[in-house]
């Protein structure tokens, strides 16, 4: 039996038609994805801080995932000695849900989001972070070859999975 998960994440590319177009199946929000997706079967974001600076997060009809402990309402997911983003986490979660085959949208991976810079207090992600987080999802796809994932973000700068081109456009 396989299980297919879409996976949203917020970069630049993600937007509400977008979406709202890949509603159906089984879905996964990426941090503020919630907020374009409140009808997503999980959503997951690793920083604490992150869940401070979006209470109405813990509101989610869905399941809720972290990398850390003691955030109410949250399920803990099990790491390995990284502290992952959150991408590299919503696959973690999708691997443990039994997933075979995930589909990434938003996960341009150049430092920006949907909404634009975070202007809430919270870091925007560095370039040398960016790189960092780049190795995880390496480091991710040869730990779990049972897991298909395809790239269907355009222009993404995520290259250890295969990238598919969609006709989705930001609609």
């Amino acid at each position: 039996m396989s299980l297919e998960v879409v996976l949203l994440a917020p970069g630049p590319s993600m937007s509400q038609g977008l979406a709202d177009s890949l509603r159906g199946g089984v879905v996964g929000a990426v941090s503020n994805c919630f907020q374009l997706a409140p009808w997503a079967d999980f959503m997951v974001a690793q920083d604490r801080q992150w869940w401070q600076k979006h209470p109405e997060a813990r509101h989610f009809q869905g399941r809720r995932f972290s990398g850390n402990r003691m955030i109410p309402g949250v399920e803990r997911v099990e790491r390995s000695f990284t502290n992952w983003n959150s991408g590299v986490l919503a696959l973690q979660v999708c691997a443990q849900m039994g997933a075979t085959h995930v589909r990434l949208y938003g996960f341009d991976m150049h430092g920006t989001h949907f909404f634009g810079p975070y202007q809430n207090g919270l870091g925007n992600t560095t370039e040398l972070r960016r790189k960092v987080h780049l190795k995880q999802y390496e480091d991710w796809a040869r730990k779990n070859p049972g897991v298909t994932v395809v790239n269907c973000t355009p222009g993404s700068a995520l290259r250890c999975f295969p990238l598919e081109q969609q006709a989705h456009l930001a609609l």
